[in-house]
């Protein structure tokens, strides 16, 4: 059983439900209201992680204001659509990863904040880079055994 669509499905589970979460919240402050997510949990808060200027980290460049988890929606069904490419979801994984650095800083050291969403997505991250990289090392080492089985012979 490859464990890989499994992971990449939660990935986008969880970036589903994050973008749920940024709709509800900016909803609720259009009707002058208060939506406290599930994921809101004691002095934690996802809503406002989700709903601060670094919910859309493609402003801060400059760039169209885009849900970061609009593209984690976007990005995990590529990778979901390239999974069986072990090069390219190792690309894709290491520069997921990448990201997830710079959020986690963004959110632990700039924010002074912990969302439980955003870090099961950092673990989605490094759960798939590892074991792509495990199935990289694997491959590349069956092609060179292969390749100097090929040459004794």
């Amino acid at each position: 059983m490859r464990l890989v669509p499994f992971i990449i499905a939660f990935g986008i589970a969880l970036s589903g439900y994050a973008w749920f979460v940024e709709f509800k919240v900016a909803e609720a402050e259009r009707l002058g209201l208060n939506y406290k997510p599930m994921c809101d949990i004691g002095i934690f808060s996802c809503a406002k992680v989700f709903s601060s200027k670094y919910g859309s980290v493609s402003s801060l460049f400059g760039l169209p204001k885009i849900s970061n988890a609009a593209v984690g929606v976007l990005f995990y069904m590529l990778e979901l659509l390239f999974e069986p490419n072990t090069k390219l979801l190792l690309i894709m994984s290491a520069a997921s990863c990448v990201a997830s650095v710079g959020l986690f800083t963004l959110l632990t050291v700039v924010m002074r904040d912990f969302c439980f969403v955003c870090f099961s997505v950092y673990v989605v991250n490094f759960s798939t880079f590892f074991i792509a990289l495990r199935r990289y090392r694997t491959l590349t080492r069956g092609a060179r055994s292969g390749s100097n089985n090929l040459k004794s012979h």
